[in-house]
């Protein structure tokens, strides 16, 4: 016995993995999964420690010389070969915009894969749950169709006059009706399920979530970074460049360069191989050749388009403040509005069950008289109708609190773990 109940301990997370198995092949699942990882490999490459350029250069080149004899010994052609090697040791300037801007993509494919994934779970157990209901409506319609088809053989048998059996009759022909309305919406509820929930399997227990901070107060939160980090890159575009260069010239053919910039403070290795050669400088009385060559230059560029885009990322900015501070009091509001539903919900399940056991103890009742002789069958068969529905409603009550827990998983932003599995 012990044996077989660390069984079925083992296998109920499994069955209640099944229930969301489809989950895991959905579109917008999959959508979202290939927006994370796009993000997360933009942000790779903004880390990279290290990047390698290589750069082709050929020109021709033509002469005006005096006298004309000059020129047919002048190179027609000059072609170069750079190697770049450009390091980044940390994040500075531009380049941190650049990690923070990554870092915040991601974060925002976090947020919307979240949104996804807590959208599709809770589709999952509102579609389970209305098939569960379809499927104990049929049950209960056809019972209604048998309880109208004894009433109407009870009317004839007992010799009633024409309008009652009319009326049963009438009432034969609604219940009829309402059984092929209730086959409709099993097979409607069984489509509205497909792909989103295993309709054979159970479904998890699912508690109140742990209640976190509400996804749309992060995603707030979230635009205000990236209103600043877009506020720091426009205030850097008014700051002047200063970049320097270091050269060495080993030979005429050859160049090797160190060069740092303020911007991003990036040091780059490079080699250039040119061809040909440079000539020495001819001066009276000999020439010469530089041999290494520090380079500063200093630039500065003001204009009306960079204080516009300053002056918009400051509004930008102010603008993302005052929406946190809305999410902050709308996600407030809003989570007292859920609590206070799934409060209801509780609620209606309590009383729900209550109606329940009163049927059941109602049926009991009806069959013991039956044994006596003191009730009918079609009064049983009532009584049993009268509990079905009674059935019908909790398992209605028991969907709504589920979804009243799901628009909270929502609210927080929170993935069961059947789902991420």
């Amino acid at each position: 016995m012990a044996r077989l109940l660390s069984l079925a301990l083992l296998l109920l997370p499994a069955l209640a993995q099944g229930a969301f198995a489809p989950l895991a092949d959905h579109p917008l699942r999959r959508q979202a999964e290939a927006l994370l990882l796009a993000a997360q490999k933009g942000l790779e490459a903004q880390t990279t420690p290290l990047a390698l350029n290589l750069q082709g250069n050929y020109a021709r080149l033509g002469y005006e010389c005096t006298p004309p004899a000059l020129c047919p010994g002048l190179p027609g052609e000059a072609r170069a070969l750079t190697l770049a090697l450009v390091l980044t040791p940390f994040p500075f300037g531009e380049v941190a915009d650049g990690v923070a801007r990554g870092r915040l993509g991601v974060r925002r494919a976090e947020l919307a894969y979240r949104r996804v994934l807590t959208g599709l779970q809770a589709q999952a157990v509102a579609a389970h749950g209305r098939y569960q209901e379809a499927r104990l409506g049929l049950r209960l319609a056809e019972g209604g169709v048998e309880l109208a088809q004894k009433a109407l053989e009870a009317a004839r048998t007992r010799g009633a006059n024409p309008r009652e059996v009319r009326e049963a009759e009438l009432a034969l022909l609604e219940a009829q009706s309402r059984l092929e309305e209730a086959r409709r919406g099993l097979e409607l509820a069984r489509r509205a399920a497909e792909g989103l929930v295993d309709l054979e399997a159970p479904l998890p227990e699912i508690p109140p979530p742990q209640g976190t901070t509400p996804l749309a107060l992060e995603e707030a939160r979230l635009a205000l970074l990236e209103a600043e980090t877009a506020l720091r890159s426009a205030g850097r575009g008014l700051l002047p460049t200063l970049q320097g260069s270091y050269l060495l010239y080993p030979s005429g053919q050859d160049t090797l360069a160190l060069t740092l910039s303020s911007r991003t403070l990036q040091p780059t290795l490079s080699y250039t191989r040119q061809d040909p050669p440079r000539p020495p400088t001819a001066v009276p009385g000999g020439s010469y050749r530089v041999r290494e060559e520090l380079r500063l230059s200093l630039s500065l560029t003001l204009s009306p388009a960079l204080f516009a885009a300053l002056e918009a990322a400051e509004a930008q900015a102010q603008g993302a403040r005052e929406a946190l501070r809305a999410a902050e009091a709308q996600a407030r509001l809003q989570e007292a509005s859920l609590q206070a539903a799934l409060a209801g919900a509780e609620r209606a399940l309590a009383q729900a069950r209550a109606r329940l056991e009163a049927e059941e103890r109602s049926l009991e009742e009806a069959r013991r008289r039956l044994e006596l002789g003191l009730e009918s069958p079609l009064g049983l068969l009532q009584a049993e109708l009268a509990r079905m529905q009674a059935e019908l409603n909790r398992l209605r009550a028991e969907n709504e609190r589920r979804n009243r827990i799901m628009e909270l998983y929502q609210f927080y932003g929170e993935i069961l773990p059947e789902v991420t599995r």
